[in-house]
Parts: structure tokens; C-alpha cells; sequence
């Protein structure tokens, strides 16, 4: 199958075959070893070039061929000067439009793909979206499909797609996951060796992982694990990133794997790709495993990592990585390794500088894409409009159009249906569940105020108790309305929050102490719902802690931001942490909390349905251990 690859994808014009066949066998070499030992693919290459210099001058389908190996092998090596070198060889050579060229096409479209690789690593998304955006519309791709040089240039689209939508664009996108179903769709057919393979599972796992289902991320991590066990099939790249991938995966999963397991699996990836040598994976590396380090609280081991990189990172050729840039610093700064003030400064300074670079093409990328659609949309307007020159083609025109709006309204009308019928099964099953809450939360109250001996401070008390369950009902019934309370998305200081709650929540009883950590960490949601939100969850766990203490503290892993409120009560038990906050079952007899609890979560519910981002929250409770409320909202 290589052998075919290397040899082309049509019928070779007059070369002479034992000649070419040495120039197919090294160029073959040299493809093999793209991801496994780039140095030796350049080193294959050089040697086909100089092969075809002194002896077979005619044979340009082998110089392409070989220079677009070297490009892709310098890409590895994070050497973008020698990879555009190589690729202005290509673009150059196929201008020419030489007669004995049979390849040229698809190679012109391989090296463009490397080339919006390079620009990817830039963050320059909006040129390199054109580029792919240029190759789909060329059609070349569907042109001889089934050939093994077609199959790996569609491979190596989708590959780039993947990862300019899932890494560099954040999948924002709202066609992300059309994207990957397209993908898997085609995978069968994108089938040309164990290192493509391999490259596209780590796609689709980071494009799955981006979308929010670890699990499937996982399958793929585990197909590339049964190919790297095959003989001949080990590549470190390959293997580092898998085992980057897992530990992402993992550490999404809550409770599947220790903290500790998954910082292994972060380091054993750092181990593999300071072996494999490429500088950006380096990087990418130690970033990632110092990130993690910091997020379980294992300062010593981020320090260990960052450390060993700013000894070495002087010896390596200076390459473009903006965004795996930020991430560093961004680690590097919160780590608090460096004591002299000066040189935080200016990490402070290089970050600022990169975060405006990345922002700048984000906004082009934007632009662009506002280009296209409006281009698309005036497209269509005038094909309509050529349409319109035949009467017959114009009724049929309309006609299809009503049908379409037709089935359209149809559809539409049959999910607002079965919405409204989905609302009133949740009405309906929720109501035994509201009155019980209800009652629960409201007659300790009255049976309070009912007594004639209840003094005047303790009376007052309890009205401002009853008040405050009131208004955490009214706040319910406004979130669980589709028309009631609006969000007013913000990005916010968590300490703002932080300083509001603290003035608004009940005070601690004798020897209780509450405690809020400082934090300079900002929060995107609606700020007074996350305030109502943190004084809910505060009051009952200052209500159910006799003696101890209620801290509250935030920390974040560069995307979300986890708020944690620890108190040292009572604790619960497996079955009410379960139900703690389910509005469709009935409380556990003896169970503490109401709806203030209920309306956490649909505040949670809330702040995920706006931003998209994996907001929740949940508890970690003990009996006689005290309870830990995790809130998980976007950055």
C-alpha cells in the first residue's frame, strides 16, 4: 500500500522505472518515518532529491513528493522556516505546470495542508481556515478517491479541521459536532497507515473530549494504545500524545481515576516528548503537567517541571506557539516560582502581548467567516433569481419552497408539542415533591412564631429566616419558568462576589468561624445568581456546623472555575447527598435541606444552558466528617 502511495496516483509518464524505483524507495522510507523519526524522513528525502538532481531530472512527481515529507518533518520539529522553504518548493514546481507531472494537484493540496498546519500553530485561524476553505471548494479531494495519496490527503484534512475548530477556535463553532459525525462517517475510508491512523483516533478523542464526552475520547485513546502494541507500529509521538489525552479525559471523569494516577499520566507524556524532541510537544508537555500539578495542589511537582524547562528551553530554535505560549505563562504565574518581582513582570508583559495576538486573528477569523456567510447567502440569492427566468422552473421553485416550509412548521410544531408535554410530565411529577419541600421548610417557622415565650431578638430571627425561605421560592419558581427570572451574562470578579456574600449571610454561631480565601479568579454567568447561589449554599452549612468552621475558596484549571464551600458539621450520608438536589423526589427522612439547595441547582442549570461550558455542582459528604459543596462554573 506505502509503495503505492510513494509511486503515485495515476499512470507515471516515461521515467525510467529502475531509476524511479530507487527515488519511490527512499521517498517511501522517508514517509514512514514522518511521525516516528523525523530526522531520518529529512535525511531519506535529502538523499532522493540529490538522487533525482544527478541522475532523473524529469521525474518531478518524486521531487514533490520528497519535499513534502521534508516540509512535514520540519513541522514535527516545530521548524517553520525549513517546513515554508520546502513548501514554497512545491507551490513553485506546480506553477510550472511541467507535462510531466502527474501528481501535482494532490500534492499542491498536501502541502497546503501542512501549510494551514504552520499557520494553525500561529493562531493565525483565518488564513489557515482559508486555505482549507479553498481545498474543499477545489474539489481535488473527491476526484480519485480509494487512491492511497487522495485517502491520506482526506485524512489529513479532516485531522486539521479537527484541530482548528477543537484547539484553536475552542469549538465555538455551532456545526462542531456535524463536523465529527462527518468524520466518523468517512473514518473507514481514511485508512493509509498505523501513524495516520493513529493521528486521526487523537483528532477525533480531542474533538470528542472538546464536546463533552470523555468517554468516547477514551475508546479512541484505547484503539491507539492496541495499534502502538502492533509490531513496527511504536511511535513515541503517538504514544506521548495518547497518554496526554487519557489524563484530559480522565481527569473530566470525576471519581474514575486518582488525582495522583492522572498526574502520572501527565508526566509520563511530558517523559515521552522531551524523548521525541519537538520543542512545541515539549512545551505542551510540561504546561500541561504543571497545570494539573497546581489544580490537585501539588506545588512541588509544578516547581520540578517548570523548572527543568527554563533550564533547557535556551538550547532549542525559538518557534511560533502562541496559544501553548499563553497556557505557560499562565501556569508559570500562578505557580509563583520566581521571587524577583522584575521577571513576573515581564511574564505578565509577554502574556499580555500574546493573549492581544491571539485576539486580533480571532477577530479576523470572525470576519471571515461573516464574509463567507454573506457570500453563501448572496450565492443562493442568485440562483434564485437564474431560476426565475423560467416560469415552469420558478412554480416549481415556490412549490418546493412552501412544501419545505410546511415540513419545517411541521417539525417545529410537533417539538414545541413535545416540549410543552415533557414540561407538564416534570410539573406534574415534581408537585408532591414542592409541597413536601414546602412544608418542610416553612413549619419549623410557624411553629416558632406560634410561641407566646419566644423573645423579641430570637423572633426576629426567625422572620428573617422565613423571609429569606421565601425568597429563595420565589427565586425557584422565577428559574424554573422558561419566561421568568432573565440572565444577564457578565464576565466578573469572584471576589466581588466573595465580599457581597459575606455581608449578606447569617452570622456564625459561638465557635464557628467562616472563612473566605481571597482569589483573584473571574467568573463568566449572571453575577447575582452566582451570589444568590454562594448565600444559600453558605447559610446551610453555617446552619448545620455546631463548632468548627465554613471556609470558602475557588480555584481553576484555566477553563472553569470550581468554588468549594467546606464545613466542619454533621455530614450526610450516601443517600442524601444523592438527593440533595433533586426536585423530582421526595427528601429523606431527616434530611436538612429545602429549597434553598433546589434552587442551586437550577441556578446551576441555568448558567450551563447559557454558557454551554459544563457548569454543575455537587457535594462530597461524610456522616460526622462535614460536607465540601463543589460549584463548577466557566471562566
Amino acid at each position: 500500500m506505502a509503495a503505492l502511495l510513494l509511486a503515485g496516483c495515476q499512470k507515471q509518464v516515461s521515467v525510467d522505472p529502475l531509476r524511479r524505483s530507487v527515488v519511490d524507495g527512499l521517498n517511501k522510507e522517508a514517509f514512514v518515518n514522518r511521525y516516528r523519526e523525523p530526522d531520518s524522513c529529512i535525511a531519506l528525502s535529502e538523499r532522493a532529491l540529490r538522487y533525482i538532481a544527478d541522475s532523473l531530472p524529469e521525474y518531478v512527481d518524486g521531487e514533490l513528493r520528497a519535499r513534502n515529507n521534508m516540509a512535514f518533518a520540519y513541522y514535527q520539529k516545530s521548524d517553520a522556516a525549513e517546513a515554508g522553504h520546502m513548501l514554497d518548493y512545491v507551490d513553485k514546481i506546480v506553477s510550472l505546470r511541467n507535462p510531466a507531472m502527474s501528481n501535482g494537484d494532490i500534492e499542491l493540496v498536501i502541502s497546503k495542508l501542512i501549510r494551514a498546519r504552520l499557520l494553525q500553530r500561529d493562531c493565525r485561524i483565518a488564513d489557515s481556515y482559508r486555505l482549507l476553505y479553498n481545498i474543499n471548494q477545489s474539489g481535488v479531494l473527491e476526484r480519485s478517491r480509494g487512491k492511497l495519496l487522495y485517502d491520506y490527503a482526506q485524512a489529513e484534512y479532516y485531522i486539521t479541521m479537527l484541530v482548528l475548530n477543537y484547539h484553536y477556535r475552542d469549538g465555538k463553532d455551532d456545526d462542531v459536532h456535524s463536523l465529527l459525525a462527518e468524520v466518523e462517517e468517512r473514518r473507514p475510508q481514511l485508512k493509509v497507515d498505523y501513524a495516520q491512523d493513529m493521528a486521526l483516533n487523537y483528532a477525533l478523542a480531542y474533538g470528542w473530549q472538546s464536546a463533552g464526552e470523555s468517554g468516547v475520547a477514551l475508546d479512541y485513546c484505547e484503539d491507539n494504545f492496541d495499534i502502538l502494541e502492533r509490531p513496527g507500529a511504536f511511535c513515541m509521538y503517538h504514544y506521548a500524545n495518547t497518554l496526554q489525552m487519557m489524563a484530559s479525559a480522565l481527569k473530566s471523569t470525576p471519581g474514575s481515576t486518582s488525582p495522583d494516577s492522572v498526574l502520572d499520566l501527565y508526566d509520563a507524556a511530558r517523559v515521552a516528548f522531551f524523548e521525541y524532541g519537538d520543542p512545541y510537544q515539549m512545551l505542551g508537555g510540561v504546561t500541561s503537567t504543571a497545570r494539573y500539578a497546581l489544580l490537585i495542589g501539588d506545588t512541588l511537582k509544578a516547581h520540578e517541571v517548570l523548572s527543568e524547562w527554563r533550564s533547557m528551553r535556551g538550547t532549542w530554535k525559538p518557534f511560533s506557539a502562541p496559544k501553548m505560549e499563553v497556557g505557560y505563562f499562565d501556569v508559570i504565574i500562578r505557580s509563583r516560582l520566581a521571587a524577583n518581582p522584575d521577571e513576573v513582570r515581564v511574564w505578565y508583559e509577554h502574556r499580555a502581548e500574546l493573549q492581544e495576538y491571539i485576539a486580533r486573528n480571532e477577530r479576523e477569523d470572525f470576519a471571515l467567516q461573516q464574509t463567507l456567510i454573506t457570500a453563501q447567502r448572496r450565492s443562493r440569492w442568485m440562483a434564485y433569481t437564474a431560476v426565475g427566468f423560467g416560469v415552469l422552473a420558478v412554480a416549481l421553485l415556490a412549490l418546493s419552497a412552501l412544501l419545505w416550509l410546511a415540513a419545517r412548521r411541521l417539525r417545529r410544531e410537533k417539538q414545541q408539542l413535545e416540549e410543552a408535554k415533557r414540561r407538564d410530565v416534570e410539573r406534574i411529577a415534581n408537585v408532591e415533591t414542592t409541597l413536601s419541600v414546602l412544608r418542610h421548610d416553612v413549619n419549623p417557622f410557624m411553629g416558632y412564631l406560634s410561641r407566646a415565650d419566644l423573645a423579641p431578638e430570637l423572633r426576629d430571627e426567625v422572620l428573617q429566616q422565613l423571609l429569606r425561605t421565601f425568597d429563595n421560592i420565589k427565586n425557584w419558581t422565577s428559574l424554573s419558568i422558561p419566561s421568568g427570572l432573565a440572565f444577564n451574562r457578565s464576565n466578573f470578579p469572584l471576589q466581588e462576589v466573595f465580599d457581597d456574600v459575606q455581608r449578606q449571610v447569617l452570622s456564625p454561631s459561638a465557635g464557628v468561624s467562616l472563612h473566605f480565601v481571597p482569589t483573584m479568579l473571574h467568573v463568566t454567568g449572571d453575577k447575582l445568581l452566582v451570589i444568590i447561589l454562594l448565600r444559600n449554599l453558605i447559610n446551610n452549612a453555617l446552619q448545620h456546623t455546631s463548632a468548627g468552621s465554613v471556609t470558602v475558596s475557588a480555584r481553576s484549571d484555566g477553563e472553569m472555575v470550581d468554588i468549594m464551600v467546606s464545613d466542619t458539621g454533621s455530614g450526610m450520608n450516601a443517600e442524601q447527598v444523592e438527593a440533595l438536589f433533586r426536585a423530582d423526589r421526595t427528601l429523606p427522612e431527616g434530611s436538612e435541606h429545602g429549597f434553598g439547595l433546589i434552587l442551586c441547582r437550577y441556578i446551576i442549570k441555568k448558567h450551563d444552558d447559557m454558557t454551554r461550558r459544563g457548569c454543575r455542582i455537587w457535594a462530597e459528604s461524610a456522616v460526622g466528617r462535614g460536607t465540601t459543596m463543589h460549584v463548577r462554573l466557566s471562566s
